[in-house]
């Protein structure tokens, strides 16, 4: 049994678990402690869904079902984890779905006073199960935030979780400081000096030493940052990378290491290499590839049809031939192992630039180029969605 901490989040729809799951997570951040958000549903949304103006979100969300495959794989996840978890566990759990809670250590409740039949259903999953009780919350969309007790299972009701909300209060703060507390239960520092050491090579990029010694006042990297770090970095040189940050960042570190070995620390399972892909046209029951043909430039949209593709299943997945005198946008939810590993093919290929699809900046970020109209960093509108389109 893996004994790192994984807070499973239940409670039924619409009472605003995403909205706290992010708040929380981004707590944590802030305070330095680290952990992993896992979104164990089909439908769970990235830090974009709270990030985005609310009316861009409706037009991008898409919802997904619960599948076989996908509780399997999420199990998978959850019993290799590396790292402290926060896991959204959705708000219609069924009895397949179970395995999920085993393989948890702790439950965070947030329920609704006009559902009891849910009260009930929730209360005796994390019973059978054997989660211990953190946090049982109400949620209610009107009135005032309210902690009602700070025991041993925290007690008390939050008001307004909408969508891009900021929650704050004497409530969320008593959370923040328990789940803080479990986190750092035990010698972070040691654990992730372990997980330093284990690396397959030399050179080993710890993105938080970098990101508190350049901006100490904030958890998020800005493109701006890519031409510094790279600067710091020998190119061509094999390279591991370790620490959460963006996709276009991973994407250009990948790069810069050329052909050389590339490792990156995935929480779920630790150090992995970008696996080998290759160029062709055939399609594989586990994505949904998309080429868009624009002047100078060619999207490609990836959708993984589970919504989870597992890394030993990745090794020489196909992927289509683009023009190597235009430019490349990467774009769709996909992990970072297989954003390194496309950025690695295409790079071969002799692609002219290669960015990737930012929601929140409404473009695309350069991380890599060998022409001189663009270097990392660069943000590269996005275009428009009239021109040519391939299904592969």
């Amino acid at each position: 049994m893996n004994l790192l901490p994984a807070i499973l989040f239940g409670g039924p729809p619409h009472a605003g678990k995403s909205v706290l799951f992010y708040n929380l997570a981004k707590a944590l951040r802030e305070l330095g402690i680290p952990h992993h958000a896992l979104r164990a549903c089909p439908d769970g949304e990235g830090n974009w869904f709270h990030e985005l103006d609310q009316d861009k979100v409706r037009l991008i969300r898409v919802k997904g079902e619960w599948s076989q495959d996908f509780v399997k794989r999420i199990c998978l996840d959850l019993e290799r984890r590396h790292l402290p978890l926060l896991v959204d566990i959705g708000g219609r759990p069924t009895e397949r779905e179970t395995c999920l809670f085993r393989n948890c250590t702790h439950s965070l409740l947030l329920l609704r006073a006009d559902q009891e039949d849910n009260v009930d259903f929730w209360r005796h999953l994390v019973q059978v199960n054997g989660l211990l009780p953190l946090a049982e919350l109400y949620s209610q969309l009107n009135g005032t935030s309210r902690l009602a007790t700070d025991g041993p299972v925290i007690k008390g009701t939050l008001a307004g979780l909408e969508r891009g909300a900021l929650v704050h209060g004497q409530l969320f703060d008593a959370l923040v400081k328990r789940v803080a507390l479990l986190f750092t239960s035990y010698s972070l520092e040691e654990l992730e000096k372990t997980k330093l050491n284990m690396a397959p090579v030399e050179l080993v990029v710890n993105l938080d030493t970098y990101l508190q010694r350049w901006a100490p006042n904030t958890s998020r990297w800005e493109r701006g940052m890519i031409a510094h770090l790279l600067a710091e970095l020998p190119a061509d040189t094999p390279l591991a990378v370790y620490g959460p940050g963006p996709n276009w960042l991973y994407g250009a570190l990948v790069a810069h290491a050329g052909a050389q070995p590339f490792y990156q620390f995935d929480p779920r399972i630790g150090w992995v290499a970008p696996p080998p892909l290759q160029i062709n046209m055939n399609t594989v029951p586990e994505m949904q590839v998309e080429i868009r043909a624009h002047e100078q430039l060619t999207v490609l949209s990836i959708r993984i049809v589970s919504d989870h593709l597992d890394y030993l299943q990745a090794d020489q997945l196909p992927f289509p031939p683009v023009p190597a005198e235009h430019g490349l946008i990467l774009d769709g939810r996909i992990p970072h192992w297989l954003l390194t590993a496309l950025v690695r093919l295409y790079k071969k290929l002799g692609v002219a630039w290669i960015a990737c699809r930012q929601i929140q900046l409404e473009g695309s970020i350069v991380v890599t180029s060998s022409t001189t109209v663009y270097v990392p960093g660069d943000l590269i509108a996005l275009p428009g969605a009239s021109d040519n389109l391939m299904q592969v």
